[in-house]
């Protein structure tokens, strides 16, 4: 069996979409040929928000855990001082911190006292001294894991894989860069070609992601496969039983990024509220106060809708709250075509999904497949489906989900198969 190292920030116990690409890696990579050990951080703090992220870990130590699935290694974080100046409000440190967090971006792949995820890259040093590997992975974000990937590919003389979950300079997040931030995009574009340029496979979670890194490297999209998140089946047993709520609910679970069109959605709830003043509606924002700047986005449009927000919370826990909810919502705009993880643990519940508005692009291509879908880009549209979906209970019944496509376990089986095809 060949042995992998993956290089992960983002890992369980830490509740994010992130860590749970590498997880389902641990979890099945052997059951297609591949021992998995992973390198991460330790996260032994309770996050409840983004500055928790920040503080130093509990344990100073690298510690080394091992299961029947493999090993994980975790390494101390240690806060640099813009970490630091994170919880500090007062206008100095908010502008101190700021030119901080450039100058890290910058130079955190020159600089040694600029990275603060170091102790990643020294603990899987230590490992490849004492353990021989076939393969080096980095799921990046953060990106610097992917320069750690390539030193410890010419050191080792081990080939790497570099997956993005999200892109680096070709994230959307670039695209209404203005001076600051094109100067760092240009920055960031230079380093990610130099250190992607040795990769000897690099993989996306969504079609978009592989076009405009085509663009950047040279290489055709057909040869930056495409790996999807996908939904963890076995999590989704018995939970066929869990009723609906008493009250219609909707349900959006996870991040909402500024650029999806909550405000079309909350203008058709509205509307829809207007027509049937009688009508009960319970919208919840599950882990959104880990995002507060996009609740005040809500609160600026929610109008009369009930809307609660939540903290974050366990995996199994929101997907027990999305089946039992009368509509999951998913929001989207036509501008950025990205596929967030969330539609695959919508898809695998079977309850309807309302997208709003109609990317144009992969999103609808999934769900044009899923008879109790629908996507409405206008708050008419919304407020018609809203009413439908509301006084019809047959609108509301789930639909068994027979296509085994997106499991994790089968996008890590295809993740698998090109990496031996290439290590072969």
């Amino acid at each position: 069996m060949k042995k992998a190292l993956i290089l992960a920030y983002d890992f369980p116990p830490f509740n994010s979409i992130g860590g749970q690409r590498p997880y389902a890696w641990l979890k099945y990579f052997r059951e297609f040929g591949l021992s998995p050990t992973v390198v991460t951080r330790h996260w032994d703090r309770k996050i409840k928000g983004p500055d928790d992220c920040n503080l130093p870990s509990i344990k100073t130590n690298v510690t080394e855990e091992t299961s029947d699935y493999g090993k994980v290694i975790r390494a101390p974080f240690y806060p640099s001082l813009r970490d630091k100046l994170i919880v500090r409000n007062d206008i100095p440190s908010v502008l101190l911190r700021k030119t901080l967090s450039v100058w890290q971006l910058l130079t955190e792949h020159y600089i040694r006292s600029s990275d603060n995820k170091r102790p990643i890259l020294e603990a899987a040093c230590e490992y490849l001294k004492q353990n021989k590997v076939d393969v080096i992975i980095a799921c990046g974000e953060p990106f610097v894991l992917f320069r750690y990937a390539a030193e410890l590919s010419r050191e080792f003389e081990t080939p790497w894989v570099g997956d993005y979950r999200d892109g680096w300079s070709t994230n959307y997040r670039w695209d209404d860069a203005r001076f600051y931030g094109l100067i760092q995009k240009s920055v960031q574009q230079k380093v990610e070609k130099r250190i992607v340029s040795s990769a000897k496979i690099l993989t996306t979670a969504a079609p978009s992601f592989s076009k405009r890194l085509a663009k950047l490297t040279g290489r055709k999209p057909e040869d930056i496969p495409v790996i999807y998140n996908g939904y963890f089946e076995e999590k989704f047993n018995g939970l066929d039983n869990i009723p609906l709520k008493k009250k219609f609910s909707i349900t959006h679970a996870g991040t909402l990024y500024y650029f999806q069109r909550v405000e079309t959605f909350f203008n058709g709830l509205n509307l829809f509220l207007e027509q049937n003043p009688t009508a009960e509606v319970e919208v919840t924002f599950y882990g959104l106060n880990f995002y507060p700047t996009q609740i005040d986005r809500i609160k600026a449009a929610v109008g009369n809708a009930d809307v609660t927000f939540t903290d974050k919370m366990p995996h199994d826990e929101i997907l027990k709250e999305l089946v039992s909810s009368h509509v999951q919502l998913l929001l989207a705009t036509p501008e950025k075509h990205q596929i967030y993880a969330k539609v695959f643990d919508y898809i695998a519940t079977g309850r309807p999904i309302l997208m709003v508005e109609n990317d144009k692009g992969p999103l609808e291509e999934i769900l044009s497949e899923r008879e109790n879908s629908a996507i409405h880009s206008t708050a008419e549209g919304v407020a018609n489906y809203l009413k439908e979906s509301y006084f019809n209970p047959s609108n509301q019944q789930s639909v068994v989900n027979t296509d085994d496509t997106f499991t994790r376990r089968n996008q890590t089986r295809r993740f698998a198969e090109l990496i031996l095809k290439a290590i072969d």
